[in-house]
């Protein structure tokens, strides 16, 4: 039972108020997904990218993929950043969850700090099929 949710993570709420994160298009942090095996312990206390039960198989990468972002916007009384819908093309992975990380926080290089956990609703893509994460132009729940 490793994941129960989706969440930002504490520590990125944390970040967000010490102006660690830029989500800004073209100019912004470098921001990657990872997808994790139903053995991860991932929630919101989750503070950094691991290795640790992440998926591996046909066509996935460690550390997952890069996501683009656009600039942050609002709508209503809520405030957003869409990242373009990332694909791993041609995988054969069984996979329960996912991690946003920011791999550039505050302008360094080589860190990792967690944004955010997703319960994926598929588990297995066992003959190289695409696995298509949308982005819904919505927000994450603060949980």
């Amino acid at each position: 039972m490793a994941f129960t949710g989706n969440y930002l993570c504490t520590s990125f709420k944390q970040q967000i108020l010490q102006a660690k994160h830029d989500f800004t298009a073209g100019t912004g942090h470098t921001f990657k997904i990872a997808l994790y095996t139903s053995s991860a312990t991932l929630d919101a206390s989750t503070t950094d990218y691991t290795a640790t039960n992440e998926v591996s198989g046909t066509n996935y990468t460690a550390g997952g993929g890069t996501l683009v972002s656009s600039t942050p916007t609002t709508s209503g009384t809520t405030a957003f950043c869409d990242f373009d819908d990332f694909v791993f093309s041609n995988v054969s992975i069984t996979a329960r969850g996912a991690l946003i990380y920011n791999t550039t926080t505050n302008g360094g290089s080589g860190t990792t700090d967690a944004v955010a956990v997703w319960i994926l609703a598929k588990t297995k893509w066992p003959q190289q099929e695409i696995l298509q994460l949308y982005s819904r132009r919505s927000t994450l729940p603060a949980q």
